[in-house]
């Protein structure tokens, strides 16, 4: 009777583990599948700061020596950082994180 109690209990345990698992995975296939790009990046920009945001994003294009652009993006999978700069020309200076299709602006100094 008492092996099938440990068994029992350790078949609810492996079920539990397996659906966790599952769920963690079905978490991060999400994330990595809704990682914002640079272009959706750039979108955010305009639709937050209006004309200044594009302006500002046509500024950073030109000033920067980088055949990228302004705006570089450093992809992590489940998430990406934004930033200017960095190229030789312009100091590195990080914007925001993107994750989850969404945007977190760092603070800026």
């Amino acid at each position: 009777m008492e092996n099938v109690l440990v068994k029992t209990v350790a078949r609810r345990h492996d079920a539990r583990m397996r659906l966790i698992l599952l769920l963690l995975i079905v978490v991060l296939a999400g994330l990595a599948f809704t990682n914002p790009n640079e272009a959706d990046f750039r979108e955010h920009v305009r639709q937050q700061e209006g004309l200044a945001g594009t302006l500002g994003l046509v500024v950073a294009d030109l000033v920067s020596g980088g055949k990228k652009g302004g705006i570089q993006r450093d992809n992590y999978i489940f998430a990406s950082k934004f930033y200017l700069g960095g190229d030789g020309i312009l100091p590195r200076e990080d914007i925001a994180w993107g994750i989850g299709g969404q945007f977190i602006e760092i603070n800026r100094r």
